[in-house]
């Protein structure tokens, strides 16, 4: 596993509901401006989609995980937008992962326990928040 000495190093996870479903055009345009966008800034992570909702966790510097939580708040694609953690960590769990994506067919298929807590529902933050520290060790 990757060790940061970096002392900045930061964790974003959050959950939100889209502002309209997704189709697959339209998540792809999101995954590649993502990829992109985290390969020059230094971000890891891994996102998740399933009927309407997004569940994400970032990891990199302080600073540029503050600067993209500041723009996902400003996406208009985002309604009920909830940040569940932002945190410090001593390491990264995605070190490879500028963006792993999992829609609908892979929760289903590997993540099932997800399926029952993304649906964007305040009383199953804490489930979804253990489920997203967790999920690394789950790697399809």
């Amino acid at each position: 596993m990757y060790i940061s000495f970096n002392m900045n190093l930061t964790q974003l996870i959050y959950v939100s509901k889209a502002t309209q479903l997704m189709g697959m055009l339209s998540l792809t345009q999101i995954l590649d401006s993502s990829v992109r966008w985290n390969e020059t800034h230094d971000l890891t992570g891994v996102l998740f989609y399933e009927n309407g909702h997004f569940c994400q966790l970032l990891e990199g510097d302080k600073y540029e995980i503050l600067n993209v939580w500041e723009r996902i708040q400003s996406d208009r694609r985002h309604h009920i937008l909830r940040r569940l953690e932002l945190a410090p960590i001593e390491e990264r769990s995605y070190p490879n992962w500028k963006l792993r994506f999992h829609g609908a067919e892979q929760i289903a298929m590997y993540f099932k326990e997800m399926a029952k807590v993304l649906d964007g529902m305040p009383d199953h933050d804490d489930d979804l928040l253990k489920f997203m520290k967790t999920v690394s060790e789950t790697n399809p």
